[in-house]
């Protein structure tokens, strides 16, 4: 009897093999098109950060803080440059000539002695000049700022890549794109500082953190290269800059939590692992506790104490929400009229107010989905960690870190990523997508806004049951296509928040060293002395940015007789009193006159100077962020005052 049906059986086999061999085919197909199709999206995506990152690179003039890494780089010591001497454009621009002969030793001697950053970008950064710099020219602001931008760029893939591994390809990226276009992550870019390399050990590190968490909930070993990979990481971050200590502190409290959860568990093997990481990891950070321990009483960071003043103590509260708001959105702000201020900080608080609702369910529904419930609760255990360390060291150690929008590049990649994590949500639907074939036909997939309004009047006029459809059927399609509209509106204005940065709308320098050598060339027709009083290496730095930014000008028009300063750094003068025998005094009475005299942060007695026939120009002056200035114009004695 089986041999009749024997061939029969032997036809629908090979017909299955054939089918089978088919769909693995097409399976293999589909697959390399899915993989074609992440690779063209990620290259995009790189793309588009790469032309915002290096879109007017250079245009911006020097902060004082890049002049620092810009010098140290080099090779340079900042107190080479003479104190109570007058000196020329050249003379005060020597630290940011390049030399062959400077080694990484000179940068890590010079920036550890005078300093308080680890070394590691500074020396990359050395290595990178020597690649592109010739002999004893000064080091383009392009060139400062190229290496930072490519790190800034590389957290593009970083980004997406730990999108993937937490949560999904879709929501890498979202994330990757987010990272591309977010204004904070290009204001950083365009700094030459040491911020954007750390924010790659940062996603490094958490994405380590990120691998071996399912393996303590499933209380099994993780690998011991991802262990070994994640000391490696954790060292290199700490040696880049010492706020990484504040992403191991959170990292640390997330473990904590879990830790706390299966405390009777705290010596079983897959712990000790655990503790090996944690153990290697201090190691590193102890090589540099000294210096560490130091930077909250060095001067440096004076400037950021924490006012405890009744009125002001609650600023800090909303600023950090500000920085975080603007790691994402950011509309013009900053060099407009008022009018366009406070359009876009209307438009700001309308679309957020619109969004929040969308934000919301997309962060319940990803709290709520089990495969990926884990790894959202870690990124909200570390950004609300970092937060409470933030409010901790300016409310308990009285340094108030929101005043500076650089500090908190420490929980800007979990920013980026929860924001993805919950935008992915909003895309791929709240809930069941089978939902929505409740609402309309097979024929009538193609959701569109007629159709709904169509439905809603049926719906009122009593006719559901014709649809076989439930209000709550309604409600939950209506939310998906709003959701997706949500996703669109934030990476819009991500977009605009970019290109407010890139054309200097917003995370403008803290000192416009271009708008006071404008308003120096605009007033002084005469011979000038730019005279600022030396307290840190920090006022030598901003007199650098300031020399610079006259260099740079001067190149752009090429001419040979450019207006040119003498340019003196005073020490600090007893209860701001001009002595007789002092650099300034001196200068001031030898020098032929006319003169003018910009006191540029300088700390002096106006009397004194009026003394010497240095009168105070009467008109108003512009302010200008990060200087106080005045202008003295300086005759002849018994010629009298001038305008």
């Amino acid at each position: 009897m089986w041999k009749k049906y024997a061939p029969i059986l032997k036809i629908l086999t090979q017909q299955y093999h054939k089918d089978l061999v088919k769909r693995m085919r097409n399976d293999q197909v589909n697959q390399n098109h899915q993989r074609w199709l992440h690779l063209i999206l990620l290259f995009s995506w790189i793309f588009l950060g790469i032309t915002l990152r290096w879109t007017n690179l250079a245009d911006k003039s020097a902060s004082s803080i890049e002049i620092a890494t810009l010098g140290y780089s080099l090779g340079h010591s900042f107190f080479d440059l003479p104190l109570d001497r007058v000196i020329s454009l050249d003379q005060l621009l020597s630290p940011l000539q390049f030399e062959s002969t400077s080694t990484p030793t000179h940068v890590i001697h010079h920036l550890l002695g005078e300093d308080n950053h680890p070394p590691l970008y500074f020396v990359l950064n050395h290595l990178w000049f020597k690649l592109f710099s010739t002999d004893g020219e000064l080091v383009s602001l392009w060139m400062g700022r190229s290496l930072s931008a490519i790190f800034g760029v590389a957290a593009i893939p970083a980004i997406f890549a730990l999108g993937w591994l937490a949560f999904s390809p879709l929501i890498g990226h979202i994330a990757a794109v987010l990272m591309a276009i977010s204004p904070y992550g290009i204001y950083l870019a365009q700094e030459s500082r040491h911020y954007t390399l750390t924010i790659l050990w940062i996603i490094a590190s958490v994405t380590c953190l990120t691998a071996i968490m399912p393996y303590l909930q499933k209380r099994k070993i993780f690998p011991m290269w991802l262990g070994c990979l994640w000391v490696i990481i954790n060292s290199l971050g700490i040696s880049t800059h010492y706020f990484f200590a504040l992403a191991l502190t959170a990292e640390g409290l997330v473990i904590g939590w879990f830790w706390l959860r299966d405390i009777q568990n705290l010596f079983q093997r897959y712990w000790w692992r655990i503790y090996l990481v944690a153990l290697g990891t201090f190691i590193a950070g102890l090589v540099w506790w000294p210096i560490v321990g130091s930077i909250g009483n060095s001067q440096l960071t004076d400037w950021i104490s924490t006012s405890f003043e009744l009125d002001e103590i609650w600023h800090p509260i909303p600023r950090l929400l500000g920085w975080v708001l603007t790691m994402v959105w950011l509309l013009p702000i900053e060099g407009t009229s008022l009018f366009v201020t406070i359009l876009s900080g209307v438009t700001l608080l309308v679309v957020l107010v619109w969004v929040a609702p969308g934000l919301w369910q997309g962060g319940k529904a990803q709290m709520n989905d089990i495969d990926n419930r884990l790894s959202f609760q870690v990124f909200v255990g570390f950004f609300v960690g970092v937060i409470a360390l933030f409010l901790l060291i300016i409310y308990g150690m009285g340094k108030d870190l929101s005043l500076a929008a650089r500090y908190h590049f420490v929980y800007f990649p979990i920013v980026i990523i929860l924001l993805a994590a919950i935008l992915g949500k909003c895309w791929d639907n709240l809930e069941d997508r089978s939902e929505v074939e409740n609402v309309f036909s097979q024929k009538e997939k193609g959701f569109q806004f007629l159709q709904l309004r169509d439905f809603l009047q049926r719906l009122r006029s009593g006719k559901r049951k014709e649809e076989g459809a439930t209000k709550k059927d309604l409600i939950s399609a209506n939310l998906k296509l709003i959701n997706k509209r949500v996703v669109v509106v934030v990476l819009l204005m991500g977009l605009c928040g970019g290109l407010t940065v890139v054309s200097n709308y917003g995370y403008q320098k803290s000192r416009r060293a271009d708008l006071l050598v404008e308003e120096i060339k605009t007033q002084s027709k005469n011979p000038s002395l730019i005279a600022t009083t030396y307290q840190t290496h920090a006022e030598i730095r901003a007199l650098i940015a300031l020399g610079l930014e006259f260099k740079r000008q001067e190149e752009k028009i090429n001419i040979s007789d450019f207006f040119q300063p003498q340019f003196l750094l005073m020490k600090r003068q007893k209860e701001q009193r001009l002595i007789p025998d002092s650099a300034l005094a001196k200068f001031l009475s030898q020098t032929p006159r006319p003169l003018d005299l910009w006191a540029v942060n300088l700390k002096v007695e106006g009397s004194d100077l009026e003394t010497l026939n240095c009168r105070k120009y009467s008109n108003s002056l512009p302010k200008i962020n990060g200087y106080r200035y005045k202008l003295y114009h300086c005759r002849s004695f018994g010629l009298g005052s001038s305008k």
